[in-house]
């Protein structure tokens, strides 16, 4: 988070770079989606066997929903930029102003400003985000001056994703993903992070190309990987802080409501 300004960036900002992507460039996309949304579902409505116009209808439309998300999040009168998540060393070339990074992180401030209206969250919403992922790149920092941009992404993309036998994810956050599942079901969609599942579409696991014989040996990162793991498997047992107030003060809530019953 160092020298990233509190107060919110805009394209005129000394501190943005000439080769980031644009909030406002991006949002202006949306007029477009809008009108092929509107043109595919007439030829879809008119055409019932093309697949085609159906498929191309659903894709706009996804697309139209993902620009209101981030319009509400990111959008004119916004306190936050997605170029603010972390330190700009730890940024990709052209920023993280693109359509599933944005979307991903609006989806997210949504669900957590669920908590804080609850009041089961005490920090701003993007604060806590900020914070989680700024938590997990450190873990992935080997050596001091070490740059997360070549990860961050992936970072942003499976920080809320189950990490278990099915699933391994080195970016899995057990506290976020908590959060998240909580307002999921504060919001009657906890079917969304039922167990197993990651909040978004799995991906086909390719069979091909697999080799039988002997396991080769660990390579150099894999080893680092594993002490990594181990250390955020120690810190993982120790007693939760105050720091974590929101979710745990809706668990002792419903332990108080269940002994009173």
């Amino acid at each position: 988070m160092r020298h990233v300004p509190v107060n919110v960036i805009n394209e005129d900002s000394s501190y943005c770079e000439p080769n980031w992507a644009s909030v406002e460039d991006f949002l202006a996309g949306e007029e477009h989606e809008e009108k092929e949304k509107r043109k595919y579902k007439e030829l879809a409505d008119g055409n019932p066997s093309n697949k085609i116009y159906a498929e191309k209808y659903k894709n706009h439309l996804d697309n139209v929903s993902k620009f209101r998300r981030i319009r509400d999040i990111f959008g004119p009168g916004s306190t936050y930029h997605p170029n603010q998540l972390v330190a700009k060393c730890h940024l990709p070339p052209a920023g993280l102003c693109e359509k599933e990074i944005m979307y991903r992180l609006a989806c997210k401030v949504s669900e957590l400003r669920t908590l804080q209206e609850k009041r089961y969250l005490i920090m701003d919403p993007w604060d806590f985000l900020r914070w989680r992922i700024a938590t997990k790149v450190q873990e992935h920092l080997s050596h001091p001056g070490d740059r997360a941009h070549s990860f961050i992404k992936s970072v942003i993309m499976r920080l809320w994703d189950a990490n278990d036998g099915s699933n391994r994810n080195t970016y899995a956050d057990p506290f976020m993903r908590k959060a998240a599942m909580l307002a999921a079901d504060l919001s009657n969609c906890s079917k969304r992070y039922n167990k197993g599942k990651t909040g978004r579409r799995p991906t086909k696991k390719s069979t091909t190309g697999l080799k039988r014989g002997r396991p080769k040996a660990p390579t150099l990162e894999e080893a680092r990987e594993a002490k990594r793991r181990a250390r955020r498997e120690r810190l993982a047992a120790q007693p939760a802080t105050q720091i974590y107030s929101g979710v745990n003060a809706f668990i002792a809530n419903r332990k108080r409501a269940q002994s009173t019953k």
